[in-house]
């Protein structure tokens, strides 16, 4: 058993949302600060998304975004010992939208932003049949871990290597599902659109699973409120049409995807994932 199995399993039978959860949490906010991993991309990232903003505002969303991974992992662990209590961290808004497509499936479209794992956890303990397409990590201690939190709290995982037909299948049977578009896709299965002004290549999967099963894709906007409380927003499907060709298509709803993702994360600049290279070719 890795060292980090034994983390979470003890961290999850010690933590609780209160006092002594934030204190180990400004804690390790001070360290991760201090190591700053990725310190200059996020700052950069946060000037490409808000280039208007002065030094000193991006260097503290830097700063927002380190609290906010700390408080991501703290929030998962703490769920591992009662996967139900994220029913009461979350407000849904607009929520009807989503129960009157249940049986009917639809593209949840969402970035990393706020907690994504909350995200997917409140839809699975809702009752919502959800299965997310994820990156699975290189390392396989990791990525027994992740999977095994994720399946504690009731999160069906497709790994994005996986066939179109197969998931396609997921939302030809009126099920959900999640894809988080907003980072950097250097394969085949990519296109380069604008996201910020800037042309980055980007995942076409939502575009393509709309096009092939005719399902809406329904943004989702997620922020923290506070520890352990969170706000989830359900957006209007993303309004598009078929154009002369398939690839025309693609392109078009690609597009329309990037830019929701950017109101997704100009909502809560500070809670967006951006140590992430998103902007490959840009970083000086």
């Amino acid at each position: 058993m890795s060292w980090k199995v034994v983390a979470v399993n003890i961290l999850s039978h010690l933590l609780r949302p209160g006092r002594f959860a934030g204190c180990f949490a400004v804690a390790l906010s001070f360290l991760l600060k201090l190591a700053g991993p990725r310190r200059g991309v996020a700052a950069q990232n946060l000037g490409f998304v808000l280039p208007d903003e002065p030094p000193e505002k991006i260097k503290r969303l830097v700063n927002e975004t380190y609290d906010h991974l700390v408080w991501v992992a703290l929030e998962c662990i703490m769920l591992q010992r009662d996967p139900a209590q994220v029913l009461d961290w979350v407000e849904p808004e607009n929520a009807s939208l989503l129960d009157g497509l249940v049986g009917e499936g639809a593209i949840l479209l969402t970035s990393h932003v706020g907690n994504w794992e909350i995200v997917a956890a409140w839809l699975a303990q809702r009752g919502y049949k959800v299965t997310a397409i994820v990156r699975e990590s290189k390392d396989d201690s990791e990525r027994s871990l992740v999977e095994d939190m994720r399946r504690r709290v009731g999160v069906r995982c497709i790994a994005k290597t996986a066939s179109m037909k197969g998931v396609a299948s997921i939302l030809k049977r009126g099920e959900f599902l999640g894809i988080l578009p907003d980072q950097h896709d250097g394969g085949s299965g990519s296109v380069k659109v604008p996201l910020f002004g800037i042309d980055v290549q980007t995942a076409q999967g939502p575009a393509a699973f709309a096009y092939l099963t005719g399902k809406p894709i329904i943004p989702i906007f997620s922020r923290r409120l506070s520890p352990c409380r969170h706000k989830i927003r359900f957006a209007p499907p993303i309004e598009w049409e078929k154009l002369a060709t398939r690839d025309e298509t693609i392109m078009d709803v690609t597009r329309r995807v990037n830019e929701a993702v950017e109101r997704i994360i100009l909502e809560s600049p500070g809670q967006w994932l951006a140590q992430h290279r998103r902007f490959r070719g840009m970083y000086s």
